[in-house]
């Protein structure tokens, strides 16, 4: 299962960061056409090509991890690519973050582990009925403290007129939304 998972991440990074460098690559370029002249000026972008080359690499390395393991477990795997493109962008294309930016980012990279933990073949394959009740009270108790944070920051927000702050109620969903998935994840 973990090779699988490894492999979805390269795949998801490969497919991600091509995708910026052929985007970086087209900023000199035409709009890409049929035209011998076009095709042949997007053949010469060495920056392009790569960014190409690296899409397609990963696009097998994604199908090679999906002949691996379920498709429930390597779809939300491949989002984990999000957060090394946010890495990459922060370092190739000198895009700023802040705290929050990384925050979130190091919270989708430990989902990809917990996802792929969670998705290892264990000895017993269901959980106890015993034990629901008390994962749907850590559930409650998850949802009452993030909506706790997001409705202190809307607050926070309406009072100061801050933008910033969006990306709090984003992340705030997010983990929300990771919370049913791993709930419904651990019920299968």
């Amino acid at each position: 299962m973990w090779e699988s998972i490894f492999l979805t991440i390269a795949a998801t990074a490969g497919n991600n960061i091509g995708k910026v460098l052929q985007k970086k690559g087209t900023v000199i370029l035409p709009p890409l056409s049929f035209k011998l002249k076009v095709i042949r000026a997007y053949a010469s972008n060495r920056t392009w090509i790569i960014g190409f080359l690296m899409d397609i690499f990963g696009a097998v390395l994604m199908l090679r991890a999906l002949s691996q393991a379920p498709v429930s477990v390597i779809q939300p795997v491949s989002g984990c690519g999000l957060a090394i493109l946010s890495v990459f962008s922060h370092f190739y294309l000198k895009e700023t973050m802040n705290t929050i930016d990384w925050i979130g980012i190091s919270l989708a990279g430990i989902g990809t582990i917990g996802v792929g933990a969670g998705g290892e073949e264990q000895n017993s394959s269901s959980i106890s009925i015993f034990h629901l009740p008390w994962l749907a009270v850590i559930v409650a108790f998850l949802f009452v403290l993030l909506n706790g944070w997001l409705r202190i920051y809307r607050r926070r927000r309406r009072e100061q007129d801050l933008v910033q702050y969006e990306v709090v109620e984003e992340i705030i969903y997010g983990l929300e939304s990771g919370i049913l998935f791993g709930y419904i994840f651990v019920l299968n």
